[in-house]
């Protein structure tokens, strides 16, 4: 399976609107939780540093400093290989895009295929800060793929900074449990108008992105198969 991963983009709100029909519901409900077979391509999307380029660097095995942090405005990604359940799996070249406003506009060019997965990335340290901003390019992403009648994709949110939340909580499992459901609870709080990405458990997953085991886990689901 060849997948190609790229990255993210606000346009005016005033631009997002809705096209009607049962027949593109149907086509938006099935988005899937995760990648699959059908799934041929992905795009990172996610606010500034939400983690994007971190992933990026993760995925492609590159070393990760933690003190490190730069702001991306464009940056040509070369093809590689994710290795993951005892296979391989190419990722086509493509570009990690920055995480301002100005980036949104890239979303309709990148999400332009079917097949096409996202995962967009939130802070979780910034989650009440950014929801606004969440909540609108959740409505392009929706759009874009409703407009274009996209067919097998997929949507999935990871909270990153993780290991930044609740330090005073050291179950992990609870603390998953309740980090995904504020994620749930600050998006869902109100009905995002114009958009009908399903959030739920299944779509959401937590990460601290140098940390490897969550890592591994995001390629299991790249490669599989």
């Amino acid at each position: 399976m060849i997948l190609s991963i790229v990255n993210e983009a606000i346009l005016p709100l005033w631009l997002l609107w809705v096209l009607g029909g049962s027949l593109l519901v149907g086509l938006f409900c099935g988005l899937l939780s995760s990648p699959d077979e059908n799934t041929k391509r992905i795009v990172v999307f996610g606010s500034k540093a939400s983690g994007k380029t971190t992933l990026w660097n993760q995925l492609m095995d590159k070393k990760v400093v933690r003190e490190e942090y730069r702001t991306t405005n464009q940056e040509k990604i070369e093809s590689f290989n994710v290795f993951a359940n005892n296979h391989y799996v190419k990722v086509l070249a493509t570009k990690d895009i920055g995480g301002g406003d100005m980036f949104v506009r890239y979303y309709d060019e990148l999400i332009s295929e079917n097949g096409t997965f996202v995962y967009f990335l939130v802070d979780l340290t910034r989650l009440h800060e950014t929801k606004q901003e969440i909540r609108s390019r959740l409505q392009v992403i929706s759009k874009c793929i409703k407009d274009k009648k996209l067919l097998n994709c997929g949507f999935k949110i990871i909270a990153t900074h993780f290991d930044e939340y609740d330090k005073n909580n050291y179950n992990l499992l609870e603390k998953t449990k309740n980090a995904k459901a504020e994620v749930m609870s600050v998006l869902t709080d109100k009905k995002i108008n114009n958009c009908s990405l399903k959030i739920d458990l299944d779509h959401i997953m937590v990460a601290n992105l140098l940390d490897k085991s969550y890592i591994n886990s995001i390629k299991k689901e790249i490669a599989q198969e």
